[in-house]
Order: structure tokens, then sequence, then C-alpha cells
């Protein structure tokens, strides 16, 4: 039972990485400065981007993406504190 617990809590871990990853990516695209154009790659796809206001677009769905990852993790630790049992000392 323990170790259904531990993988829960492994699982919350990457996925919160992964997470703060895809926010970190999006908050670095927002309001960035184009000159002629510039190369987004966006969900493994290789975006031209000519404007700010389309850059800003792909920072807007990173951030907003990163959302769902990081509630999955929440929601998998909240699980693993259910599984675990903590240890009381007397």
């Amino acid at each position: 039972m323990n170790r259904k617990g531990w993988i829960c809590l492994g699982v919350a871990g990457c996925l919160a990485v992964w997470s703060i990853s895809l926010f970190g990516s999006g908050y670095g695209y927002y309001n960035s400065q184009v000159g002629q154009w510039l190369y987004v790659k966006f969900m493994g796809n290789i975006v031209k981007v000519t404007t700010t206001e389309e850059l800003n677009k792909y920072a807007y769905l990173y951030m907003g993406l990163s959302i769902i990852p990081a509630f999955l993790a929440l929601y998998l630790y909240r699980k693993f504190l259910k599984i675990v049992p903590v240890k009381q000392e007397v």
C-alpha cells in the first residue's frame, strides 16, 4: 500500500517540474521583442512568429497549459498524504 503512495509522490514531482518548465518557457516568450521574425518551438512544431502579439499568444498558451500538470501534481501529492501513514513518535 505504501508503494502506491510513493509512486504517486514521484509522479507528482515529475509533473511539478514539467509544470514549472512550461511556465518558464511561456514567461520567457512573454513581451519579448521581435525584430524581423522569430522561430518558436510550440508543442513539438516550429512556428515562425512575426509580431509581438503573436508571440504573446504562444506565451499565454504555455502559461495556461502549465496549470494542468500543476493541478494533477497537487492531486497526486494529496493522494500520497492520504495513503502513506505518518509515523507517530511517542
